[in-house]
């Protein structure tokens, strides 16, 4: 068995594993508040593109937008949809360099939640600020311990498409509120590759108090994708924000 780095040996699969995810009402909230607390905004970018579904959106819709991921195999996938308005780079969030300033940022299904230290918020969050001007606004949002007790913690789930064959078990530390995602994906040749993913659950307070020392005014809080604040069911927490002048 080979270990794989994070999204890399289920890159190709991973549209299919998260196909029951409603992508289109996902960017209508992600639209909506970029049309709500930018002025006029003609330019975006996503922290985290994966494989581009939203780039795909922006752009049909006649936005500039820069997607950027870590991910070398994500990105692969992404080209296939990095058409007229939508580029992708490979860089990593917690320490990227743009000339361009945006006029919308945002990071979304849970990416900062894979930065496990509290520095390594502190250090995207500085990224962000050197791509903001005055107006600009990021939006990102983080899992709660609600949806990964509910729905992800000692469960297991299987999935087949295109040859591979992948296992998915989660486990959560309730102590260290870390949760660890398995992939053992095994191809057509038999061979099997396992992948291990770690994500850390942050509280709203942990977040604002990194937020407003990082020097960002937070304009919204608000829960799974709709202007709703956040309750003890809420899945994903949404933070909208602005640096402060």
């Amino acid at each position: 068995m080979s270990i794989k780095d994070p999204y890399t040996g289920i890159a190709e699969a991973y549209d299919y594993i998260l196909r029951h995810v409603d992508y289109q009402r996902w960017f209508e909230f992600i639209y909506e508040t970029m049309i709500i607390y930018c002025n006029a905004p003609e330019t975006v970018l996503e922290l985290g593109c994966g494989t581009g579904k939203f780039g795909a959106k922006f752009s049909s819709n006649n936005f500039s937008i820069v997607g950027i991921d870590k991910s070398m195999e994500m990105l692969g996938v992404a080209k296939t949809r990095a058409f007229r308005n939508f580029r992708i780079l490979c860089a990593d969030i917690r320490n990227f360099v743009l000339k361009q300033k945006f006029d919308f940022i945002f990071c979304v299904h849970d990416t900062m939640n894979y930065l496990l230290d509290k520095d390594d918020i502190r250090s995207v969050l500085r990224s962000v600020k050197n791509v903001m001007h005055k107006g600009s606004v990021f939006m990102f949002d983080i899992t709660t311990e609600h949806n990964i007790e509910r729905f992800f913690n000692n469960k297991t789930s299987f999935y087949k498409t295109r040859g591979l064959h992948i296992e998915w078990n989660n486990t959560y530390d309730r102590d260290k509120k870390i949760i660890q995602s398995n992939f053992t994906t095994t191809d057509k040749k038999g061979s099997v590759h396992k992948e291990v993913h770690f994500q850390q659950i942050y509280s709203v307070e942990e977040i604002s108090g990194i937020l407003e020392s990082e020097g960002f005014n937070i304009l919204h809080i608000c829960s799974d994708y709709t202007f709703k604040p956040p309750s003890p069911d809420t899945v994903m927490i949404n933070f909208i924000v602005e640096k402060k002048n």
